[in-house]
Formats: structure tokens, C-alpha cells, sequence
């Protein structure tokens, strides 16, 4: 199993934050850890399948996914972007280790002996197998960068990139079929000897000997597990959904918070928005037997007691418009504005040009002829280059048709279509890309045709932002008929994903718009998002009195997020990641450093919402906090107790979060660091007491004079329900 992805989300941007499990490593850790123990089993013999956590390491940026370099300190890597990797390891136990695409520190993940060899072997003791992540040994060839593509492009061919990843001691296995060929040329010419086969060959066999691949059927503990077992998790998925809702915000409306919804007081409701009817999965989802739409779970909760008005979502799928001359700063000879095109004679856009002229726009349909004269040959390609400056600011959309060929759009450099090929298919992508006003853009369209197909098409255009900040649609007057308004908002895989960084930061473009006017129709409205990031929008938090975090909820989502909008189930959620304001808050995209204001560890500008967050129906109060001992020896525990209570009319659950605060100086110093955290059940007007342990080892801080783990003298204990809402503190000394 090519899981769990447990890169650290260190960056909203990153298209694949959905896949990861937040922004601390504590948290990362202690999820992963327990995913792997599920999956892998706890027979003493047998594995029910082997893990593999990915993508060892620093991989976080998917535009420069291929080529792209993490400059990131020893001691940053040990605090914080190494520890889930190896809890993973040493706790988890897992077998497999998947490595990045990207260089750390200017070596390829793929041949950094360091880091497999030294650190996760040597240091941690991982005895499973390496594998690295699809392609990534060809991508350290000169052959990839003259294919077109971005990569590390070190070795003069992809036997020399096997056996440097060989003799490297990284990788063990690979699942691509190049590199068992060219494995075996290396070991012909005298490039790799026989004994790092050996290596490769016994660390992978290891792992087969325990998933019992080579043993008869019937010594498997698995072998009479019913199929309809691996297909039948409704009641886990609808507790994991609901188990993850995090209530934001639920302000009064009329006196009284919003939330829950009462369903003996309400007649008609209004269902409403882009993820209302549909079921957003995360990215590498299986297909659900049954799934359960928002909509669809609020239908079924509220039976024939309730109408439930719904109006679809209606995309915005006007015409696209070609990029004005007068926006093109990009001119040519006579002043006009241009686009620069360059013809190739392969279906790449690699290496040299054979030709290259101006051409007023990007709109083309060409059948059985080629773009340019000079071209020949049955595969070919165009690069169009222009530079704009659009009229206005805002979220734009967009958009490529195309036929009979693959298409790309990068803003900047940035990816933000890669259109694949669809056979005998008119095709249409479109993607929000936000630019402000005054700002010169770079856009290239790159058009590659790699098939036999006559018909030949391509057509860039774009969709200006909405100026109009009223709804024009049906949603305004089922909001003005009902009693309450469920508004299912948020993105989706079309704005983040594995290739997509996202490119919006907030709500998509219209959808604030909506709300507002949906609002001032109907105050008794509830803001549903699903995303799998945060979402950037004080607007939001500023405006609306109810505001519930959904997530990508999986196949019992809708059924979930109507037991909390109704009060079946009180949420108790917390969220994994720091929800900024901006991205303007944040430093660039490609800066590592933790230390220039990211995380909740050294954010220093006022969240929206901060890590930990989240509310509940009820109310606790959290005292009587207890250590065992102040003094504590540096191989021991520190061990605390503290007493939750719930002072509010309904049942519900509270998040006991304790961070540890350095009361010494060291470098990197953060604000503080999330040690210990339980979820504890608590009845109305009952009080429990909650006992947590911390490993003093685990405070230790990376000493980058004497290179290994260090500890301080004195350590503040925190305890709260949040970064941000600390409720009790003490001091524990280490003797």
C-alpha cells in the first residue's frame, strides 16, 4: 500500500495537503502510526499488507513537483519534517518507504545515501524495502530535461541514474519496468556489484516472507476473510466523518447560536451551493457502493417532516474570451501586442526550436496539416509565450480546447492546466487562477500532438472575475421561502490535487458573492465547506454565524454532516492546520525555513482560525491540573492529570491539547509545540479526569554544535482546547 502520505502540510498552497494529516508532527505521527498499525495487523507471523509512507522527504510543491529543491536545515529536519517518518518506523513498524521526486539540499531524494542509508536505516533501524516514487530515477537524466520536462538532470542516461541510485544504497525496488532492464545492463558493463543486488533483493523479499506470498494459502489468518468485510465500513465511515466535523463558528441569530438546527421548529429548508448534490472524494479515493450526498443525508434525516428546497449549482461555463491586445505587453516590431510561438519536430516542446514567429493569438484548428512549414514527421508540438498585465484584479478562469493533441498552461511558471490527451473528443479544461491588477504575468500554451489523429485543435481564452456582487439565481428565492438555509460551499480535486497546487486562496470565484445575498434574504444560514486545506476567507468568519468545517467526508459524508447540522451528533473536530488570513501572511511558497512564520510554531501574524480550533454545542471548563512531579529525570516521563468539565445541557466530547513552551535559550526556538492530546467523552454537568503522559526524550531539541539531541533545564506544561486557548500552566524542571 503506497500509504500513508504523511508529508508535513506546511503550506496551504499544496495541492496534496488533503492527502497529509496536518501541520504538526506530534499529531502526524500518532495518526499515521495508528493507520499503519491497522493496516499492517498484529499477527507475529504475518503482515495483512505492508505500508508505505511517502514521499520521503520535503515534498511539497506540486509545480515543481519533478524538479524542484527543499533547502532545509539538519536541525528543521530533524524537529519537524523527519519525526512522523520515523514514528512511523520505530512505532508503526512499517515496511516500505517511499522517496520523493524532489532534490534536498541539492541531492535527489532518490540517491541521498543520508537520508535512506544513515538515517532511516542506520539511525532509525528500517529493515523493509525503498522504493522511489514513480519515474523519479528517470528524472535525474539529461534525457528528461530534452523530453521537455523539469527534473534534476545529473546522469547522462538512465543506466547511469541505476547505477548511481544502486551504489547509493537508496532504493531496493522501483515500479517501473526500466529500471529492472537497465539494472541488469549496469551489473553487465561493471557498474554495480552483485552485492548491492543482494541488498536490493533481500530487503524486498523480507517484506514478501511476512505478507506470506511464498507459503501455501492456508498457513494465511486472512485467508477466510469474507470480500464483503473489505467493502462494508458504513458504520466506520459515518463515525470517522463525524468524528472529524469541525464547528468554526456558531454565533447568535436572534439570541441563540444557530447551531444545532432544530428540526421540530423548522418547516422548509433550502439546500444550496456548488457541493451540495455532489460527493467531493479526496484524491486516490476508493468507489464508494453507496454513497451519500449532502443533500441526500439531509433528505433522509429530515424524512417527509421537513420540504427541502433545492436549486442546482450552476457553473459558469461562458465562452472564453481571448486575451486582449491591449492586455498584451509582450509587442512585436510594429508595437502590437503578440504572442511568441516556437515549432518542434517532436511531441515534447523539447530542446531547440526548428522555428519560431509571432502570431496575434492562440486559436488554431488544423487538419492534416502542420503549424509550421518546417515541421515533418508524425509528432510535433507548439510553445506559445506571452506577457500580460490583466485589466483588472481578481479571480480569472482560465481555459483550454483542444482536440487531437495534450495542452498545457503555466502562469508564471506555475502549472495550472495539463490537459491529456481524450481520443476523438472535442475537450474543454478550465482552472481559477488569481492575478491583481497592475502585475506583469508570464503565460505559455504548450500544445503537443503524440498521436495519428487528422483533426488538430487548440484555444486559450480566459473569463474576467465577476463584477456583480449580487446572485442572479434561483438560490435567493428558496432562501426568502425558507425557514433555514444549508449553503454547501468550499472547493474540490478541481483546485487541489497531486500535479495542482492550489492557485485561489479563499472561496472559488461567485461564491461569496452568493452568499451574501443569500444572507441578507435569510440570516438563518449555515456555511458547509469541503476542502481539503484550509480555507482563506475573513469575509467569511466576519459575516456569516455559522460555519461548519465537512472536510472531504468520504462515503458517508452527507449522513455525517446532517447528524451535526441537526444535533444528532455534536461535533467535536479540531482542526490539523493554521487557517491564515492570506497568503500574503505566509512566506513564499519555495521557502522551507519554519522560522519565518510557518505553523502555529512560529506564525506570527493573527490566524483565522488556529490550530486546534474547533467548537461544540456545549461547554467545558478544564482545572485542577496535576503533575506527578516538577522535577523530572531526562529518561523519564512527565505525567499529568486534569479535570474536564461540562457545564453545559448536552453530552459531547472536548480535545485536551498540552503544549510544551522551552523556557531556555536555544536556536529556532518556537512559540511552543503540541506534546500530548486526548479526546475525552463527557457527560452534561459531569466532569472527568484526563491523565497524559509525555516522554521527556521527546522534548529534546536538534544542538547544531554537537549534532544530536539536546535537552533543557525548564519546560512549561500548557493545557488547552486549542493554540490559542490556553487554559492552565505549570513549569517542570529536568534534572
Amino acid at each position: 500500500m503506497y500509504s500513508p502520505t504523511i508529508n508535513m502540510a506546511r503550506d496551504p498552497r499544496w495541492g496534496r495537503t488533503q492527502e497529509a494529516y496536518g501541520e504538526d508532527p506530534k499529531l502526524t505521527g500518532d495518526i499515521v502510526t495508528a493507520y499503519i498499525k491497522g493496516l499492517q495487523g498484529d499477527h507475529p507471523t504475518y503482515l495483512k499488507s505492508a505500508t508505505g509512507p511517502k514521499h520521503f522527504v520535503a515534498n511539497n510543491e506540486e509545480h515543481n513537483r519533478f524538479g524542484g529543491n527543499a533547502d532545509i536545515s539538519e536541525k528543521q529536519l530533524r524537529e519537524y519534517f523527519f519525526p512522523a517518518y520515523r514514528q512511523a518506523i520505530e512505532e508503526g513498524n512499517s515496511k516500505i518507504v517511499m522517496t520523493a521526486y524532489n532534490r534536498l539540499n541539492g541531492e535527489p531524494a532518490v540517491t541521498n545515501t543520508w537520508l535512506v542509508r544513515d538515517v532511516m536505516r542506520g539511525e532509525w533501524g528500517f529493515d523493509g524495502f525503498v522504493i522511489g516514487d514513480y519515474g523519479s530515477i528517470l528524472m535525474t537524466t539529461k534525457g528528461w530535461g530534452e523530453r521537455g520536462y523539469t527534473g534534476h538532470e545529473i546522469y547522462d542516461n538512465y543506466v547511469e541514474a541505476t547505477a548511481a541510485v544502486m551504489n547509493a544504497d537508496t532504493l531496493d525496488y522501483d515500479n517501473t519496468r526500466l529500471f529492472r532492464r537497465e539494472l541488469m545492463t549496469a551489473m553487465e558493463q561493471g557498474k554495480v556489484p552483485q552485492e548491492k543486488l543482494d541488498r536490493a533483493f533481500r530487503n524486498t523479499m523480507r517484506v514478501g516472507l511476512q505478507l506470506g506470498m511464498y507459503d501455501p494459502e492456508s498457513l494465511s489468518p486472512w485467508k477466510d476473510l469474507p470480500f464483503e468485510t473489505l467493502t462494508s465500513f458504513k458504520d466506520l465511515a459515518l463515525e470517522v466523518a463525524q468524528s472529524s466535523m469541525v464547528l468554526l463558528q456558531n454565533e447568535p441569530v436572534d439570541g441563540t447560536p444557530l447551531l444545532p438546527l432544530d428540526k421540530s421548529a423548522i418547516k422548509t429548508v433550502a439546500v444550496i451551493g456548488p457541493n451540495a448534490d455532489v460527493l467531493n472524494y479526496g484524491t486516490y479515493s476508493g468507489t464508494a457502493t453507496d454513497p451519500v450526498t449532502p443533500l441526500q443525508g439531509i433528505r433522509d434525516y429530515l424524512g417527509n417532516d421537513v420540504e427541502v428546497l433545492y436549486v442546482p449549482w450552476a457553473e459558469n461555463e461562458d465562452e472564453l474570451q481571448s486575451v486582449p491586445m491591449d492586455n498584451i505587453i509582450q509587442l512585436d516590431n510594429q508595437g502590437l501586442g503578440v504572442w511568441r510561438a516556437e515549432y518542434y519536430n517532436n511531441g515534447q516542446a523539447a530542446g531547440q526550436p526548428i522555428a519560431s514567429d509571432n502570431v496575434a493569438d492562440v486559436n488554431f484548428d488544423w487538419l492534416d496539416t502542420y503549424p509550421h512549414e518546417s515541421q515533418s514527421g508524425q509528432f510535433y508540438a507548439v510553445r506559445y509565450t506571452t506577457e500580460i498585465v490583466p485589466p483588472i484584479g481578481g479571480d480569472y478562469t482560465f481555459g483550454i480546447e483542444y482536440h487531437g493533441t495534450e495542452a498545457k498552461v503555466s502562469v508564471n511558471g506555475i502549472s495550472v492546466i495539463d490537459a491529456h490527451h481524450r481520443p476523438g473528443q472535442d475537450h474543454r479544461e478550465t482552472r481559477p487562477v488569481r492575478l491583481d491588477a497592475n502585475q506583469t504575468y508570464e503565460i505559455e500554451v504548450v500544445t503537443m500532438r503524440r498521436t495519428n489523429e487528422g483533426k488538430h485543435q487548440v484555444r486559450f481564452g480566459w473569463q474576467l472575475p465577476k463584477q456583480d456582487d449580487t446572485f442572479e439565481g434561483g438560490e435567493l428565492e428558496v432562501a426568502k421561502q425558507a425557514d433555514a438555509v444549508i449553503a454547501v460551499m468550499g472547493i474540490s480535486v478541481k483546485y487541489e490535487r497531486e500535479a495542482y497546487d492550489r492557485t485561489v486562496e479563499g472561496l472559488p470565484p461567485g461564491q461569496e458573492e452568493m452568499l451574501a445575498g443569500i444572507l441578507k434574504a435569510n440570516p438563518n444560514t449555515v456555511v458547509v465547506l469541503q476542502s481539503g486545506s484550509s480555507i482563506e476567507s475573513p469575509w467569511l468568519k466576519d459575516n456569516m454565524p455559522a460555519i461548519l468545517q465537512s472536510w472531504y467526508p468520504g462515503e458517508q459524508g452527507g449522513n455525517a454532516i446532517a447528524n451535526t447540522l441537526f444535533g444528532e451528533h455534536n461535533p467535536a473536530g479540531r482542526l490539523p492546520l493554521t487557517y491564515v488570513k492570506s497568503w500574503n501572511d505566509l512566506p513564499p511558497f519555495s521557502d522551507y525555513d519554519l522560522t519565518k512564520g510557518r505553523t502555529y510554531m512560529y506564525f506570527d501574524k493573527e490566524p483565522l482560525w488556529a490550530f486546534g480550533h474547533g467548537l461544540s454545542y456545549t461547554d467545558f471548563t478544564m482545572d485542577k491540573l496535576k503533575l506527578k512531579s516538577k522535577k523530572v529525570k531526562s529518561d523519564g516521563t512527565i505525567d499529568l492529570s486534569v479535570r474536564v468539565k461540562n457545564t453545559g445541557k448536552r453530552d459531547g466530547d472536548e480535545v485536551v491539547q498540552v503544549y510544551v513552551v522551552d523556557k531556555f535559550d536555544r536556536s529556532d526556538k518556537p512559540k511552543q509545540r503540541l506534546k500530548a492530546f486526548k479526546r475525552v467523552s463527557v457527560a452534561a454537568s459531569k466532569s472527568e479526569t484526563v491523565k497524559l503522559s509525555i516522554d521527556v526524550a521527546d522534548l529534546a531539541y536538534w544542538d547544531e554544535k554537537t549534532k544530536d539531541w539536546a535537552l533543557g533545564n525548564r519546560y512549561e506544561i500548557r493545557v488547552g482546547n486549542a493554540s490559542d486557548n490556553i487554559k492552565l500552566t505549570d513549569t517542570v524542571r529536568v534534572k
